[in-house]
């Protein structure tokens, strides 16, 4: 395919939201307009969960900030390589000082400026060009260097179609998924409430282990090394993992050697996400993370998987944390967690209504993965 390589700022033009003194904490109100910030840029769209919002008089005020449908929103600092598409529900939203807003001109389709910045390599190119080492952050000339690739406008619109619709069946996926995990979780919490069986610790029944604590030395080969941010509610993202030697891969599988059916828990940090691996066969090594061995009673992985989704539990685990500036919660505690056990003839009733929804979220993920590698 042929194309031109042009810097972005002569395709685009790049605006940095409000600067503090335009815009205060305190300006913000209950009802009004919708201020995107970085915690809310998810991969097309925006997370829409606690959005600042300001007043009529606010927007009026600050509306050179105002996001258009096309338009791509950036964080300007910490992930810089992060950024959402503004698609029509978006039209007249604001965003924050934090990021960054690419406005393509009209020979660039906005669609597929947006899976450029996608690429592995273009967000190699925008890590490597931001300042910080701590706190890496961007500014409008820096994100004007990026080269882009243009194709002629045929080529942009069609490589734009077929990649959309391969992430609207993604997302199609994800909603059925998380309806899914809802019914799931639901068909547990009415029947762990109407166990009467013994209690017992969680170490009684299943043996619990935790990765590594050490930070072996990455290299060019070898295996992916997974921390909490790499969970999924099904299955690893080993795709940001730092890769480690297989020598230092087989020492940490020494300590917690983790298999298809097993259940990980973070640790340290946001403590609490939990993670069903999926993955076959396993090739991957953990740290800061715990391991639940339920592949070793596979009777008991699903009714375990959401115990440690269930409400209580969750409640339970943020009350054993321990530490000031950062929050974990320690192997011992994640052993000692109180559980119920059923008996057999209830279990077995369990899993004969819950494995078959489990099997179906697995299957779509697995979809999903192989969507996202062919787009």
């Amino acid at each position: 395919m042929k194309f031109d390589t042009i810097k972005l700022s002569e395709l685009a033009e790049i605006q940095t939201g409000p600067f503090g003194s335009q815009l205060h904490k305190e300006d913000y109100v209950v009802n009004g307009t919708p201020i995107v910030t970085v915690e809310h840029l998810g991969n097309r769209k925006f997370t829409e969960q606690n959005l600042p919002c300001v007043s009529d008089k606010d927007k009026e005020r600050l509306k050179k900030y105002m996001l258009k449908t096309g338009d791509i929103v950036f964080s300007r600092v910490g992930s810089v390589d992060r950024c959402s598409y503004v698609s029509a529900e978006y039209e007249g939203w604001m965003f924050s000082g934090r990021c960054l807003r690419v406005r393509p001109c009209e020979i660039l389709n906005s669609e597929y400026l947006y899976y450029f910045f996608s690429l592995k390599e273009t967000k190699q190119f925008v890590r490597n060009i931001a300042t910080g080492a701590t706190m890496p952050s961007i500014n409008t000339k820096f994100m004007g260097e990026v080269p882009i690739r243009v194709p002629s406008m045929e080529a942009q619109n069609k490589i734009a179609s077929i990649l959309w619709m391969i992430d609207d069946k993604i997302e199609l996926n994800e909603k059925i998924n998380n309806n899914l995990e809802q019914q799931a979780q639901t068909l547990f919490d009415n029947f762990y409430d109407s166990l009467s069986g013994q209690s017992c610790i969680l170490s009684e029944i299943i043996d619990i282990s935790d990765g590594t604590h050490d930070s072996p030395k990455a290299t060019e080969h070898g295996y992916p090394l997974v921390t909490s941010k790499h969970l999924l509610p099904f299955g690893v993202d080993t795709s940001s993992a730092n890769i480690i030697s297989k020598a230092d891969y087989d020492k940490v599988n020494e300590r917690s050697k983790v298999n298809t059916g097993d259940i990980l828990i973070s640790m340290i940090g946001t403590v609490g996400l939990i993670s069903y691996v999926i993955d076959s066969p396993v090739e991957f090594a953990i740290k800061n993370v715990g391991l639940f061995k339920t592949s070793k009673h596979p009777s008991l992985d699903l009714y375990i998987l959401y115990y440690l989704k269930n409400k209580s539990t969750t409640q339970h685990i943020e009350k054993c944390l321990a530490g000031s500036t950062q929050k974990y919660i320690s192997l011992g505690e994640l052993r000692k967690l109180p559980i119920v056990v059923p008996s057999p003839d209830e279990l077995a009733a369990y899993n004969l209504v819950v494995r078959p929804i489990v099997s179906e979220i697995a299957l779509l993920m697995q979809e999903n993965r192989r969507l996202s590698n062919l787009r």
